[in-house]
């Protein structure tokens, strides 16, 4: 067990680390003129490309339902065959999928992560 809070106290230290870093290099970014420039000429170009683009889906109205009502039945038969497959590895069953088309075989991969309790 003190494995674990030795590596838990190390990636904390790291994290910490890593975020001066981050804060260092955003405050030299904030300082600089010409990067600030160039922000600017950004923003203005988005702007543009999101006006063209809301033009052109405007012309695409019926497709751009379609596509929102795909991703949500995307989601929901991701989260059925995370679930599918986690109940049938809690069996002791072997879990594997294989792409109809290509036929290369796909085995579930699972991560841990840790939440404050």
């Amino acid at each position: 067990m003190k494995d674990i809070q030795n590596i838990f106290d190390r990636l904390k230290e790291k994290k910490q680390e890593r975020k001066k870093l981050k804060e260092a290099y955003v405050d030299a970014i904030s300082n600089s003129k010409s990067y600030q420039d160039v922000v600017v000429l950004l923003r203005d170009l988005k702007s543009k490309k999101n006006a063209m683009e809301a033009e052109i889906w405007s012309q695409f109205a019926d497709d751009l339902e379609k596509i929102e009502r795909m991703k949500v039945d995307i989601e929901a038969d991701t989260q059925a065959l995370s679930d599918l497959a986690l109940t049938t590895l809690m069996r002791g069953e072997t879990v594997e999928v294989k792409d109809s088309e290509t036929d290369i075989a796909y085995e579930p991969i699972f991560t841990v992560r840790f939440k404050r309790g």
